[in-house]
């Protein structure tokens, strides 16, 4: 399977400035990491706070190049400067905020602004935006202001926007941490259809785990380095360790992990309520 981003000894550092803008402190946000994202893939990239989940998401979108290292974004080098326009066509971006990334008074309009800036010409850009708004199911929206729009729906046009600009790769930066949970499942179901029909490989940063659940592979990032990497199951059956670093599991698995550690003979790796109630009902017809 080709490969969409690959990055090799990764270190990237931000400096504290004092008042007098000398350099008081360092902290390394990467430290040495090694990353491979294949096309078509779903990723979910988890940490807390400081972990450098995020800083790794910008670096894929060349909105930071690293300090040592390589990143390649299908095959392009993003330190190279005449690289930058072509990996931000390759690796749109979405992040936290919608309202960060809505700029006009219309949705469609909005939607048009990329392929406008890419120089798309008029009767395509129509047809990118028509596709892109049905593909994210605001279409009937297409002509409301986004003000009156719900943050999940916000989220949407952010995404449809990127989406009109044709990439092959779409990072979502925690999309959903300002949302409710109504707005959060609109959005990661628009994400995984994204992924399954429209092939668009993912990288989602997230804090939530039930969202993680739902991906191909999951990293989880510590102090600036790869921790642990897997599918989800494998990843989230090693309960102690994620929490070792900080982090929390799905909550059947905890329940699932509490039983087990109270000899309780069930599945440790169950992540979603379906395979609770199918292990519980197992467990019942044993006895």
């Amino acid at each position: 399977m080709e490969e969409m981003v690959m990055g090799n000894g990764l270190v990237f550092e931000y400096h504290v400035h004092n008042d007098r803008g000398e350099v008081e402190d360092t902290f390394r946000a990467l430290d040495g990491v090694e990353v491979e994202i294949k096309k078509g893939e779903f990723v979910a990239i988890l940490g807390r706070n400081g972990s450098g989940k995020s800083t790794l998401a910008k670096h894929v979108n060349a909105l930071l190049v690293p300090k040592a290292g390589t990143l390649w974004v299908k095959g392009m080098d993003t330190k190279e400067h005449d690289n930058v326009w072509k990996v931000r066509q390759s690796a749109g971006m979405v992040f936290q905020n919608p309202d960060n990334q809505i700029i006009a008074t219309i949705v469609e309009e909005d939607v048009a602004f990329g392929p406008e800036n890419l120089g798309v010409e008029a009767g395509k850009i129509r047809k990118r935006v028509d596709g892109a708004l049905a593909v994210v199911g605001m279409t009937e929206y297409a002509r409301h202001s986004p003000n009156k729009l719900s943050g999940g729906q916000k989220q949407r046009v952010a995404i449809a926007g990127v989406l009109a600009m044709k990439p092959e790769c779409i990072v979502l930066d925690e999309p959903t941490a300002m949302l409710d949970p109504s707005g959060r499942i609109e959005v990661i179901e628009t994400v995984k259809q994204l992924n399954k029909e429209e092939g668009i490989t993912i990288i989602l940063i997230t804090h939530f785990m039930e969202e993680a659940v739902q991906a191909d592979r999951v990293i989880v990032m510590d102090q600036g380095k790869i921790e642990m990497q897997g599918s989800p199951k494998e990843v989230f059956s090693d309960v102690s360790r994620l929490k070792e670093i900080g982090l929390d599991v799905p909550q059947v698995t905890e329940v699932a992990y509490m039983l087990k550690n109270d000899g309780i003979s069930i599945d440790e790796t169950i992540l979603t309520v379906e395979e609770m109630v199918d292990a519980i009902c197992r467990l019942k017809s044993k006895n």
